[in-house]
């Protein structure tokens, strides 16, 4: 080992870079920092600084190549033992993703034509992608779920990809002054609303009303640009769904949002992971998972949340397991102990160190 490594500033890499640093000079391992920004808040760590011109387009694999053959202008990269990359994803580096693959997203439309369309349109970025990780000495994902796309997808060799879950930034704040509901209160959060599970929970709705038409509860979904979506306020009121869905802003303080509710979904219709899923648990508020979003890896089913299958029948699975959560609503404190001590030990600190264990201490 040369007892050196490359660090690429970039992704959530400042979450945890502080922790990961000292793990490296506590074992006599001497760092070099490249970074896109003008002015970095890590130079005490750092034996060397370079300051990258290239311009940093994560999507775009034309960017990708350019950062590549900067970076190999400027050292020799045979002189670290790692290079160490979050979110970005380079050829030679080890690194450590949070979004699933382009192919991935291809396969899991639902429309044959629209599907193909893409794969002409992106024919070359999925090309890149299949050969472009194969070499990379280690990769780092946040779920299965990802681990199997980038084995799977990107011809990654599987006792390469290590699984880590990242870490959950809300454990200061517990529902401990939770608005009373007179009636029982679902949430979730669909910035993208297709992508985001908006219409499986609202399908999902409409098998519980007509199941359960006795039981009364009432839904908040957050979508920012909801207003804007014509198609989405003709939906809600063709099935009469705008009697107890409420659509929502954005919320600057989101404890605020989620003091309101009794339970949240997470019903992605893909998913990398699902931090809102371990922001909710570490909270004490339940959360519903569906079974295709990656978070869905630490939820035992009843024990410290509920699953639903997302694969067959999922608007029905969801429906029944809006009905049980509902039929469990005044005995969930102990599941809801259990969900905070899942969570308890995701956070960053314990993700810099279990990445640092796997590139030096698994040798």
């Amino acid at each position: 080992m040369k007892n050196k490594i490359a660090i690429i500033e970039h992704g959530f890499l400042p979450g945890y870079f502080n922790i990961f640093a000292n793990l490296c000079k506590e074992n006599g391992i001497k760092i070099d920092l490249f970074t896109f920004k003008t002015k970095t808040n890590f130079s005490d760590f750092a034996q060397n600084i370079y300051y990258l011109k290239s311009k940093c387009k994560r999507k775009s694999y034309e960017s990708i190549i350019e950062i590549e053959k900067e970076i190999k202008s400027l050292v020799n990269i045979d002189n670290y033992d790692y290079f160490l990359s979050d979110d970005l994803g380079l050829s030679f580096s080890c690194n450590v993703f949070h979004n699933i693959s382009l192919r991935e997203k291809i396969n899991l439309m639902p429309n044959f034509i629209y599907r193909k369309i893409l794969e002409l349109g992106h024919y070359k970025k999925l090309k890149i992608e299949k050969e472009y990780y194969k070499n990379c000495p280690k990769i780092f994902v946040v779920s299965n779920y990802l681990k199997n796309d980038y084995h799977k997808n990107c011809n990654v060799d599987i006792e390469k990809i290590f699984v880590i879950y990242p870490g959950t930034n809300n454990k200061n704040f517990l529902l401990d002054k939770r608005e009373k509901n007179n009636e029982f209160t679902i949430g979730a959060i669909t910035c993208g609303f297709n992508t985001k599970g908006g219409y499986n929970i609202l399908r999902g709705l409409k098998k519980f009303i007509k199941k359960y038409p006795n039981i009364k509860i009432k839904v908040k979904i957050i979508n920012p640009k909801f207003k804007k979506f014509s198609f989405l306020n003709l939906y809600l009121k063709l099935f009469k769904l705008d009697e107890i869905v409420e659509m929502l802003p954005y919320h600057k303080d989101i404890n605020e949002f989620y003091k309101t509710l009794n339970c949240l979904i997470c019903a992605s219709n893909y998913e990398a992971f699902g931090r809102i899923v371990t922001e909710s648990m570490s909270i004490g508020l339940p959360v519903i998972v569906a079974s295709n979003v990656g978070a869905s890896d630490i939820i035992e089913d009843g024990e410290n949340g509920f699953l639903f299958d997302a694969n067959e029948n999922k608007y029905e699975n969801l429906a029944d397991k809006i009905k049980e959560i509902y039929d469990k609503k005044d005995n969930l404190n102990a599941l809801t102990q259990k969900a905070i001590m899942t969570v308890n030990n995701l956070n960053w600190e314990n993700f810099a160190r279990n990445i640092f264990d796997v590139l030096y201490k698994e040798n």
